[in-house]
């Protein structure tokens, strides 16, 4: 063999190595080797076509075109990965059966995580990687998660003068839609409104609540998103709620010594419709459960009415307002007794009771029969939120002392 033979076959060799061997590159080529080394021609891998994803329940499947060099010799694998944006972003390799060289023209990578995931296909042949494809349109994973228990921020308290709008806000997931229900004590009556919470996660509600009973109002709250999962949690508050003032619903005198008798043990009982704010009977009660008492004197004017003064240091004043009794009881002036205020709160029918004891000044004068006795509140009494109690007379049952 002459010299010129052996150097074209070390050229052939070299060349066919060079197509299996060569290191990678962008664009990988290979040396086209013909009889004449003047008629080599390069050749390249091309970019393969931006692939086709689709996601259904919490996989991606992707497929695309069979690639080939630009001569047209066939692509035999590829490569897939994946960017969380359209633009820009980390590139990160996809995995399942889209791992590694894939020899098929379709994949499917199960368990996608969370987000919207932008596919590019990368074309391999031998050590040689191509140019990477275009993106894909972004596909998410099926959404199965529901949102976090939102929030709800209601009023302490609602009255007649706020109850036909009354405010509530909260956090949920951003954009979701959420659902506030709004009930009354024993959920006799319910109002729902459902309103959408901005990009920050934060929503607001206005609410017309004049059709739930007093004197409580509880809230829950779920949030939806777009898949449709709803909050296995309702977010929940309540709001006391007061629209109507207080009243009177009872008059009653009670013997509780000589019949017909203004004397030590008689009774008169005062019954409201619902609590009155012991601080507004005497400014150092306080609004506890219990019973609270002072020690004063009770008047019975010759004109047959009836009141109440306290002499107690604990209780500087008292409010108590005048029961007249509609029968005289004295002989001619008036007569004055030791006596002691009481107020019960209860549980359902709130008492103030004002009890004689020894008789101090005067000249009792017995009657026989029944009386209807009037009770005038006087101003300042409230209910525990501040609505004002009437101070329309009442008249009570037929009683006496």
């Amino acid at each position: 063999m002459n010299r010129t033979a052996r150097t074209r076959i070390a050229c052939v060799v070299t060349a066919a190595l060079a197509v299996t061997w060569g290191g990678p590159a962008a664009n990988a080529y290979w040396q086209a080797l013909g009889s004449n080394a003047g008629a080599a021609r390069a050749d390249s891998l091309q970019a393969v076509a931006a692939p086709i994803a689709s996601a259904s329940a919490g996989a991606a499947s992707v497929s695309w075109q069979q690639g080939t060099t630009a001569a047209g010799r066939p692509v035999a694998r590829y490569t897939v990965a994946r960017y969380p944006s359209a633009a820009g972003g980390t590139k990160v390799a996809a995995g399942g059966a889209c791992a590694g060289n894939i020899a098929a023209l379709t994949c499917t990578e199960a368990a996608l995580p969370a987000g919207t995931w932008y596919y590019t296909v990368t074309p391999v042949l031998g050590a040689w990687a191509g140019a990477e494809s275009a993106r894909s349109i972004g596909v998410a994973a099926a959404d199965t998660t529901p949102p976090a228990t939102p929030t709800i921020s209601a009023p302490a308290l609602i009255t007649s003068s706020t109850v036909g709008g009354v405010q509530v806000s909260g956090n949920a997931e951003p954009l979701s839609s959420v659902t506030i229900t709004a009930k009354d004590a024993g959920a006799v009556h319910s109002v729902p409104k459902t309103v959408f919470a901005d990009s920050l996660g934060q929503w607001s509600a206005v609410m017309d609540l004049t059709t739930l009973n007093d004197p409580t109002v509880t809230y829950s709250v779920v949030a939806a998103d777009a898949a449709g999962n709803v909050s296995v949690v309702a977010g929940t508050a309540t709001s006391s709620k007061d629209t109507t003032a207080p009243r009177v619903t009872g008059v009653l005198l009670t013997n509780g010594g000589t019949q017909f008798t203004p004397d030590a043990g008689d009774k008169v009982t005062l019954s409201f419709s619902e609590q009155l704010l012991p601080a507004s009977i005497c400014s150092t009660w306080q609004d506890t459960p219990g019973s609270q008492t002072a020690n004063g004197t009770v008047t019975i004017t010759a004109g047959n009415s009836l009141r109440f003064t306290s002499t107690d240091a604990a209780c500087p004043s008292a409010r108590f307002g005048t029961v007249a009794l509609n029968a005289s009881y004295s002989t001619g002036g008036d007569l004055s007794f030791n006596a002691v205020l009481v107020w019960n709160p209860g549980t359902s029918q709130p008492q103030l009771t004002v009890t004689l004891g020894s008789l101090i000044t005067g000249a009792r004068d017995p009657k026989s029969g029944n009386v209807t006795p009037t009770y005038t509140p006087p101003a300042g009494l409230t209910d525990r939120n501040g609505y004002p109690l009437p101070t329309t007379p009442f008249t009570g049952a037929n009683s006496r002392f």
